[in-house]
């Protein structure tokens, strides 16, 4: 049941960065490998930062209320996020930059050196829910290196997807689908508890 969590967790983290990917290819705006590896790092040592504070604050109170706590706090913050959703129609976060402020030099290639924001803005998306793991008592380690493996994968796979020109309405229920995935994840971590 661990994994499935993780994967979850991961999948909920990632989906902003598949829409990011897919809208940017769409626009022309390839992100370079090391761009990409960028992203990836900064959201696996971000989301390490956040679990280790969860971790540390969950090893404070009874395992079982550590794991209630983090399944109410991902639930929380899954339920706030669909409804800010819904209520703003978003196509994406709003902490998103646009493919043209990123591209500074405006030649189609977004290197790493024009990620930097984006990387930041991508992971803190991600931040309360790893806190709220971390409190629940799940495996730093293993937690924030699967988000910085999902992470690079769904840009590649959102790139792929613009540059092939496939249009899906993808980056306007992202943020909606991460936030179901969300109130699943809190849910489930919830409901698995030995009482």
């Amino acid at each position: 049941m661990h994994w499935i969590v993780v994967i979850l967790i991961g999948m909920a983290s990632s989906l902003d960065n598949l829409a990011v990917g897919l809208s940017y290819g769409v626009q022309g705006k390839r992100i370079t490998r090391s761009a990409n590896v960028w992203i990836a790092l900064t959201a696996t040592l971000i989301s390490l930062a956040a679990l280790i504070a969860g971790r540390l604050i969950g090893f404070t109170i009874p395992e079982s209320l550590a794991g209630l706590c983090g399944g109410s706090l991902i639930l929380l913050i899954g339920i706030g996020s669909f409804v800010e959703s819904i209520r703003h129609h978003r196509k994406s976060s709003t902490t998103i930059p646009e493919a043209d402020t990123v591209d500074r030099d405006h030649n189609n290639l977004i290197t790493s050196g024009e990620v930097v924001w984006l990387s930041f803005a991508l992971s803190f998306n991600a931040l309360g829910t790893a806190f709220g793991a971390g409190v629940g008592g799940m495996d730093p380690l293993s937690v924030s290196i699967f988000i910085g493996l999902l992470s690079y994968l769904s840009i590649a796979a959102g790139q792929w997807m613009g540059l092939k020109s496939i249009r899906t309405q993808l980056g306007s229920v992202s943020e909606v689908a991460a936030s179901i995935l969300l109130i699943a994840i809190g849910l489930f971590t919830m409901l698995s508890l030995p009482f």
